[in-house]
């Protein structure tokens, strides 16, 4: 019988579980607080447990599940991982030095089914949602690392890695909490951002569920032909569809909304897109990420030049609206925005 990832246990859960195994039920704030203030895996080295509790949960737990299956260091100091679970699956998680800054982008599933045209995960296909525990493990892992090697701590999370994560509402919602809580990981919810490709009823969903969490809707198309050309997701919900469910969430939340807008040369990134653009963002309290695409394989998709991207820019900061443009990190080691793949779909 498989052993309890206790990652993926709330606070209720493991009181239950300690009580199964006979102990006191505060027992399970003693194992979060070794799980997520000392961020430790060994049972042996939580002195406060006694012996007997050590042994019984060494027999039928584990806080560890996933195995590194491989490290790249980029030349900007970004460093992708490979996981492979406990079923063979493998998907990559990234961290993100700046400054004082270590950002961590969260896989929520095994590939994704949205079919983006310019994203190398869309070549895996969807394989399955990761669990709760899965989810927490990434931070986990990249907490303990980040702490060994320069004694930081994690202090943002972005749920912009493998997958689509408002397909997985339910795991990556109560991650979110878990990563926010005090008794959890303690980073601030306005360091914790969800990105969606534009999962319409998922979209207020979130905002019932989540509504203190930052949401990010990749436009990445400035009218409907353009955006259903990149986007499958665009021809059942389209950009009408999309900005009144951003209209409707950012009413409920009282939330600055952001928009990610990926710039494609000849395609996404022309004055006629711009205007287009600046359009949508005037109607409403968002902001614009701009993504200069991180070339693929695909010969037909191209990034524009500087001063395409530059003149961009220019159109859109007419507006009353924040504009940023997120530089790219870590594409020598494909750990860019869309550059997340594994080639086979399970480990041999």
């Amino acid at each position: 019988m498989a052993k309890t990832h206790l990652l993926s246990l709330d606070l209720g859960a493991l009181e239950d579980l300690t009580a199964s195994l006979g102990e006191p039920r505060f027992r399970a704030r003693q194992i979060q607080e070794w799980m997520f203030r000392h961020l430790e895996t060994d049972f042996r080295k939580m002195t406060n447990l006694p012996k007997k509790l050590i042994e019984k949960l060494e027999e039928t737990a584990e806080i560890s599940v996933l195995k590194e299956k491989s490290r790249q260091d980029s030349v900007d100091g970004t460093r992708k991982w490979a996981f492979e679970t406990h079923d063979g699956h493998v998907f990559e998680t990234v961290m993100i030095p700046s400054g004082d800054r270590r950002s961590i982008c969260v896989s929520s599933q095994v590939g994704c089914a949205m079919g983006c045209t310019f994203c190398r995960t869309a070549t895996m296909g969807f394989i399955r949602n990761l669990t709760l525990g899965e989810i927490l493990e990434q931070a986990h892992f990249v907490s303990r690392y980040v702490r060994e090697q320069d004694g930081a701590r994690l202090s943002n999370v972005i749920f912009m890695g493998m997958g689509e994560p408002l397909h997985n509402i339910s795991n990556v919602s109560a991650a979110c909490r878990v990563l926010n809580a005090e008794s959890g990981f303690g980073i601030g919810k306005s360091h914790i951002t969800v990105s969606t490709s534009g999962v319409v009823p998922k979209i207020r969903e979130w905002a019932e569920i989540a509504p203190d969490f930052k949401l990010a809707v990749s436009l990445n198309g400035s009218n409907d032909t353009m955006r259903s050309s990149l986007m499958p997701v665009n021809r059942r919900w389209n950009i009408d569809n999309l900005l009144a469910a951003a209209d409707e969430y950012i009413a409920l939340t009282g939330q600055k909304l952001t928009f990610e807008y990926i710039l494609i040369k000849d395609k996404t990134c022309t004055p006629d897109a711009a205007r287009e653009l600046k359009r949508i963002a005037s109607q409403r309290n968002c902001k614009i990420n701009l993504i200069p695409l991180n070339k693929g394989e695909d010969p037909a998709l191209q990034p524009p030049p500087e001063e395409e991207i530059l003149a961009f820019e220019a159109i859109l900061r007419q507006g009353d609206f924040e504009v940023l443009r997120r530089r790219p990190r870590g594409p020598d080691i494909l750990a860019a925005c869309g550059q997340l793949a594994i080639p086979l779909k399970k480990v041999a």
